[in-house]
């Protein structure tokens, strides 16, 4: 929910992909160096990254690969968002 925006039906869209994640690098860093990550998976030994913002921040994990070969979008979901 946090990258996406409401249409004018206050419908928000989610590509649910499949990916192939590979060899994962852990990143649980408050502030992390973007440069560096992503040359690790730039011919660095790994595939994607684990931005862990759940443990750091309490908002979500995030995976990353820079490889567009490792997605297949399979869906679009529209949702809605029900305030509590």
């Amino acid at each position: 929910d946090e990258y996406t925006v409401a249409d004018e039906r206050g419908w928000n869209p989610l590509i649910l992909s499949r990916v192939i994640l590979g060899r994962i690098n852990h990143c649980d860093d408050k502030f992390p160096k973007g440069d560096e990550l992503m040359k690790t998976c730039m011919g660095g030994g790994y595939h994607s990254i684990l931005g862990n913002r759940e443990k750091v921040k309490g908002t979500f994990r995030e995976f990353i690969v820079f490889d567009s070969d490792q997605v297949y979008p399979e869906y679009i979901v529209w949702y809605s968002r029900i305030e509590p």
